[in-house]
C-alpha cells in the first residue's frame, strides 16, 4: 500500500510539472491574447503620456495605466488650472505656480520647456 501511496504522489507531480510557472493571464501573453491596448484621450493627453512614461514611471509605475480622468481624480491635474496641478508644478523646469518643483528626483532628465507647454495646454483644455 504504502508503494502505491508512493508511485500516486509522483504520478501526480510529474503530470503537474508542465502547468507550473504558466499563468495564462500573465503579461508576456496578454498582447497575444487581447492585442495591443489603444490610449485614448486628446493628442496632448497623448503626448503627456508619452512624456510620463518616458520621465516618470519608473518611480512612478501606477502612472503607466492612468487616464485624463485618473489624472484628476488623484488630485494630480486641477481642470483648467495648471499651477494648482500637482503633475505640473513639481517639475524642476516649472516656470511658473507654487510647489517645490523638485521633480524628477535622483537624477532623471527634467522635462524641457516645450513639454511643459505641451502638459499646460492639456491641463487648461480639461
Amino acid at each position: 500500500m504504502i508503494n502505491v501511496l508512493k508511485y500516486f504522489s509522483v504520478f501526480v507531480f510529474l503530470l503537474n510539472l508542465p502547468a507550473c510557472g504558466r499563468i495564462e493571464n500573465s503579461n508576456s501573453t496578454d498582447k497575444n491574447l487581447y492585442g495591443t491596448i489603444t490610449e485614448v484621450g486628446s493628442s496632448d493627453f497623448l503626448a503627456v503620456k508619452s512624456m510620463i512614461r518616458n520621465s516618470c514611471v519608473s518611480c512612478h509605475a501606477e502612472w503607466n495605466s492612468y487616464t485624463e480622468t485618473d489624472f484628476k481624480m488623484a488630485g494630480l491635474v486641477v481642470a483648467a488650472n495648471p499651477t494648482a496641478s500637482k503633475l505640473y508644478y513639481r517639475n524642476q523646469n516649472s516656470t511658473s505656480g507654487v510647489g517645490p518643483r523638485n521633480m524628477p528626483y535622483g537624477g532623471q532628465v527634467a522635462l524641457t520647456d516645450a513639454e511643459l507647454f505641451i502638459m499646460t495646454n492639456w491641463i487648461n483644455s480639461l
